[in-house]
């Protein structure tokens, strides 16, 4: 792979992961939850959006935060600006999936408690 295709990629994680943060954020607040995280029709099938939003929008917003830690350490590394060694690079791509996988079992997990 390119530096340049890792950089874009990089830069992509960390502004999908400011846009989870802020949706998780506003998502609680008004009690909603974004259709990017639950489709509209499966939300159509819920009958407790408020509670789904409680359950899950936190947990987005720390997945966000999360992805925006990944990013900023992947663009510092392809940029040269820090150089991580190899075990630190791939400590956090299994941080990065582990941390992934566990979000997919709350987004599982909610879909299961909430639509029905």
């Amino acid at each position: 792979m390119d530096m340049s295709f890792m950089t874009i990629f990089d830069v992509i994680i960390g502004i999908l992961g400011l846009y989870l943060v802020f949706i998780g954020i506003k998502g609680y607040k008004k009690g909603e939850v974004d259709p990017m995280m639950i489709t509209t029709e499966e939300l159509t099938r819920c009958s407790d959006v408020p509670g789904l939003s409680r359950y899950l929008m936190p947990k987005t917003a720390i997945f966000g935060g999360f992805c925006v830690v990944f990013g900023i350490q992947g663009l510092l590394n392809d940029t040269g600006k820090v150089s991580f060694s190899q075990p630190v690079n791939v400590i956090f791509l299994i941080a990065f999936i582990v941390v992934w996988v566990i979000f997919s079992i709350f987004i599982r997990k909610a879909k299961k408690t909430y639509i029905h």
